[in-house]
């Protein structure tokens, strides 16, 4: 296992001992310029800084005195101040140092490292806040910040920015990602890619409104979590400059899960079908239409798995699934019903198969055959019973003229007795509980 210590045993360049370090154990402050970053096993410095231990080490240089050189030994490292929040700066972000106590403290009770803060928000983006050293930009780009020293705003327009913030990340790419307007109160996390998390409010008569402020009391609370905008996305002016704030759209997001508590959200549903409710007392409400405490989810395709135990679906009034296609229920052992003793299961459609989903109809020896309406099956049983009832009437009593037919007589009673149990039969024939059409 590294030995990972945070120590300043490989300060060269524009940083001296004693600027980075002071007498009364650290405190002291500056800003730097990221020049690199620890993300992963394949940076070649990975093992000299802790290995897996030290993820999120930086290399920076002054913002004063720029060391124009791609030596990564050439630059102080720097680590994360936060532990469990982990926002990492991008390449040439600026950023915060503090000199504080290290790991060696117990021995020196001056020892310090330096420790760094989230970037510095320049920019005021969500996206990156990168100010590179102008003498090291291409003349387009020396321009365009040059402009920005002097107090105008940095909107890139072009889609041609050429700034190195990493391996991966491309601003090309985030070009067209808008930030969230906030309203009195808000707290909000935004991720550089359109994800966010808005810890919000109903905000009644707001000077921009929003969708979720219609109805509901001012101040209750709201949590909505987005991944991913629109890809058509507009800003709160209707047009598509990135720079100017958007609101959250749960029909156009990629990927949404609203927390309400008073607020009425207007979510489409891909079918608003509730014909199963159809004498019925009571109907749910549409999302448009209910204003009270409720979980939205919303995305193109919603997986529910539980690895190890059960999925329970529970609500006091009623479960309702719908589908503008299909409603699928695949197990490897039972389906299981229960209504109790006083429900009734409802199955209506215009054809329902039992045992197959699909094969030949229609005909004697069909893979699928009809059911048969039980109270017409029992009364043409009964008129054919009563037919032969009439029959062995007609045969206990034969004559041929010259005296009675013995064995006809013989076999009338008897065939009385059996069209007798026949008919009783016939009453215990019906089901109780499963009725047809």
């Amino acid at each position: 296992m590294a030995d990972f210590k945070f120590k300043l045993n490989h300060k060269i360049g524009n940083y001296s001992e004693t600027n980075s370090t002071n007498s009364s154990g650290g405190g002291s402050s500056t800003t730097v310029r990221v020049k690199d970053i620890i993300l992963d096993n394949t940076h070649p410095l990975f093992s000299k800084y802790g290995e897996w231990n030290g993820i999120g080490t930086i290399f920076f240089e002054s913002t004063k005195n720029p060391i124009f050189t791609t030596k990564k030994d050439n630059l102080i490292a720097g680590y994360p101040l936060l532990s469990n929040i982990k926002q990492y700066p991008l390449i040439n972000e600026l950023v915060s140092i503090f000199y504080l106590a290290d790991v060696d403290i117990t021995d020196n009770t001056t020892a310090v490292s330096p420790y760094y803060l989230p970037p510095l928000n320049l920019w005021n983006s969500q996206i990156h806040n990168a100010l590179p050293s102008s003498d090291i930009l291409p003349p387009e780009q020396q321009k365009d910040y040059q402009q920005i020293q002097a107090g105008s705003v940095r909107r890139i327009t072009d889609q041609s920015t050429e700034i190195e913030l990493g391996l991966t990340f491309n601003e090309n790419n985030v070009l067209d990602i808008f930030p969230l307007l906030p309203y009195e109160g808000d707290i909000i996390y935004e991720g550089r890619y359109g994800n966010s998390i808005r810890l919000g409010a109903t905000v009644n008569n707001a000077k921009t409104p929003n969708p979720w402020s219609n109805v509901g009391n001012n101040g209750s609370p709201l949590m909505i979590l987005k991944n991913g905008q629109s890809l058509t996305q507009t800003n709160v002016l209707n047009n598509n400059d990135s720079w100017v704030p958007t609101l959250e759209n749960i029909n156009e997001d990629q990927s949404s899960i609203y927390l309400t508590s008073t607020q009425q959200i207007n979510l489409s549903l891909s079918t608003n079908n509730i014909s199963s409710y159809s004498g019925l007392n009571e109907t749910p409400s549409v999302p448009e239409l209910y204003g009270g405490n409720q979980i939205l989810l919303n995305s193109g395709r919603l997986v529910f798995n539980a690895k190890n135990d059960h999925i329970i679906l529970s609500a006091d009034k009623s479960v309702h699934l719908v589908s503008n296609n299909s409603i699928n229920i695949d197990t490897n052992n039972q389906v299981a019903i229960n209504t109790g003793t006083s429900g009734k299961i409802t199955l209506v459609s215009p054809k329902i198969h039992l045992g197959k989903n699909k094969g030949t109809e229609g005909y004697v020896g069909s893979e699928l055959q009809s059911l048969v309406l039980g109270e017409n099956l029992q009364q043409t049983l009964t008129s054919i019973l009563d037919a032969l009832e009439g029959i062995a009437g007609a045969m206990t009593y034969a004559n041929n003229g010259g005296g009675p037919v013995a064995s006809l007589n013989k076999e009338g009673p008897l065939l009385r007795g059996q069209v007798e149990i026949l008919k009783n039969s016939l009453n215990i024939l019906l089901s109780k509980n499963v009725k047809t059409i």
